[in-house]
């Protein structure tokens, strides 16, 4: 996902709330991990890894403080961690382990957007 510095970011949209705020969450959270991942690129991975859990925790933070949607957000959590790579398992891969609840709806989130999408006219 290639951002531009003035984006803004999804929980200032003014539309950032119910089905929609978990589309611009799912947008946020790559961006917060990419982000961290550029800007501790110097750093372990373990700090890397460290440091984009800590924004992933005050993204989710914000979510809950603009009430985006409080049924989606609150008491959910996401949790970054290294897995082995597939075909090169001696390059770790970085895996979320996002809450059950917050994941389905995320997941049913995205699958309404794209078929919105495939709705519109060109």
């Amino acid at each position: 996902m290639t951002t531009t510095p003035d984006e803004s970011w999804g929980f200032l949209h003014p539309e950032c709330f119910g089905r929609n705020a978990l589309v611009f969450f799912s947008w946020d959270l790559a961006r917060t991990i990419e982000q961290q991942f550029k800007l501790h690129e110097q750093s372990s991975i373990a700090i890397r890894l460290h440091e984009a859990q800590k924004a992933v925790d005050r993204l989710l933070k914000q979510y809950v403080q603009i009430q985006a949607n409080p049924e989606a957000f609150e008491g959910e959590s996401i949790e970054l961690h290294l897995e082995p790579g597939g075909e090169e398992p001696s390059k770790p891969v970085l895996a979320l382990k996002t809450s059950p609840k917050l994941e389905a709806l995320i997941l049913e989130a995205q699958a309404h957007e794209k078929q919105q999408a495939q709705q519109r006219p060109n």
